[in-house]
This record gives structure tokens, C-alpha cells and sequence, in this order.
């Protein structure tokens, strides 16, 4: 009976514990305007729920390019494009561009048939999984040239993972451009000689030809 009583006890505190991690795996966001959760990330996938605007959501992770983003409202679970979300970055609300989730360090996740089997078996369209198009993870976000790390920036976010061969671009220094030098034309006579190209100095250019021109009653006019 004790051990029971002791083995309960430690079920209900792993329970908790692991409640705790999960709240705390997403981060805290918001919606800009009143918009369709999706039972995956596109406008293909039926609806879930409608999110009002302001409504405060936990932001599961994005995919790897910051299209759409798994999100959890209220007791449903389900997909927003990232363009109707906002995140706090810089103590200010932002809309989550691709740019301000890699620097905040959003974490990474992906789309796949195990999610729709665990979050939408009471749906009536649940067994319509093969309806739809299917899906392949998009190619990571690349920060763009010239990207620096601001202070405290912690690495990439969790999940993220570059091709291989990949090197980051920034820290790396631009080439400098240098205007080619002008092409060498040899004295006339010597051998590969070649006139320079003409130019333009004013004056009507080589093979002009002045259009025939005809009189009309004393008026004169021109035909071109």
C-alpha cells in the first residue's frame, strides 16, 4: 500500500515536471488580426479554429524558412502563417519576419502525419490525410550577407541545421570591386592591330542618311 501511495506520488510529480517543461518549450506570442488556425501550414488544410486578434498564443516553433508556424490557442493546436504572428524582440511586439526569428532564436520543428494523428483524431475531416498535397520540409533560412550577431545572441535556434558545405556569410569581408582596366589597342601597323571603337562627337553618326522630304502646297513635310 505504501509503495502504491509512493510510486502515485512520483507519477503526479513527472506529470508536473513534465507539464513544466512543455509550457516552457514555447514562447509567448501574439496575433495581428483575426485569422484561421490550419490543421497544417498552408491555406490547403482545413480550418481548426479562427484566432481573434490580440489573442495570446504559445509558438511551438516554425518551420525551417519562418512560412508558418506551429502555434497553440487556447485547447487547440494548429498552423498560422508567421506574417500573423508577433513575437517581444527588443521589448517591442514585432511581427515574426524570418530575420527576427533567427536572431530570437525561435525554435525549429516540422510538419508531418504523426502531428495530424496526435492533435486532430476527434475531427471530422481527420481521415482526409491524403486529400492534400504532400508536404516537404522548406530549405532553412540563411541570414542574409553582412549579418552580425547581436550582443548575447545565444546561436542558432534549436532545430536549425545548415546543408552541408554551408558557410555562414557573415564575419566573412566582401570583395572589393575594381573597374577593369581599358582594353590595349597595339600601334597602328603592328601586328593585331585594330581601330578602337568609334564614338559619338556630335554631328549626324557614320552612314547617316537624310530622309527624302517632299513639298505638299508650299508646306514642307517629312516622311520617316
Amino acid at each position: 500500500m505504501r509503495a502504491s501511495a509512493v510510486l502515485k506520488s512520483a507519477g503526479i510529480a513527472l506529470a508536473a515536471a513534465l507539464m513544466s517543461v512543455q509550457a516552457h518549450a514555447g514562447t509567448t506570442a501574439y496575433a495581428t488580426s483575426n485569422v484561421n488556425l490550419r490543421a497544417g501550414p498552408s491555406t490547403s488544410y482545413p480550418t481548426v479554429t479562427v484566432v481573434p486578434a490580440g489573442a495570446s498564443l504559445v509558438n511551438n516553433g516554425c518551420l525551417a524558412d519562418y512560412s508558418w508556424c506551429d502555434v497553440s490557442y487556447a485547447n487547440y493546436r494548429g498552423w498560422l502563417a508567421a506574417r500573423y504572428i508577433q513575437i517581444v524582440y527588443q521589448n517591442q511586439r514585432q511581427t515574426l519576419s524570418p530575420a527576427i526569428a533567427f536572431t530570437a532564436g525561435v525554435a525549429i520543428t516540422a510538419f508531418s502525419q504523426s502531428y495530424w494523428n496526435n492533435y486532430y483524431r476527434g475531427y471530422p475531416w481527420y481521415n482526409t490525410w491524403g486529400r492534400y498535397p504532400p508536404y516537404y520540409p522548406p530549405h532553412p533560412y540563411y541570414p542574409p550577407p553582412g549579418w552580425r550577431a547581436p550582443p548575447g545572441w545565444g546561436g542558432p535556434p534549436p532545430g536549425w541545421r545548415a546543408p552541408p558545405g554551408y558557410r555562414p556569410p557573415w564575419g566573412v569581408p566582401r570583395p572589393v570591386y575594381r573597374q577593369p582596366p581599358p582594353p590595349h589597342y597595339p600601334p597602328v601597323g603592328r601586328p593585331g592591330y585594330r581601330p578602337p571603337p568609334p564614338y559619338y562627337h556630335g554631328g549626324p553618326p557614320p552612314g547617316y542618311h537624310r530622309p527624302p522630304t517632299e513639298f505638299h502646297g508650299g508646306h514642307r513635310g517629312g516622311r520617316w
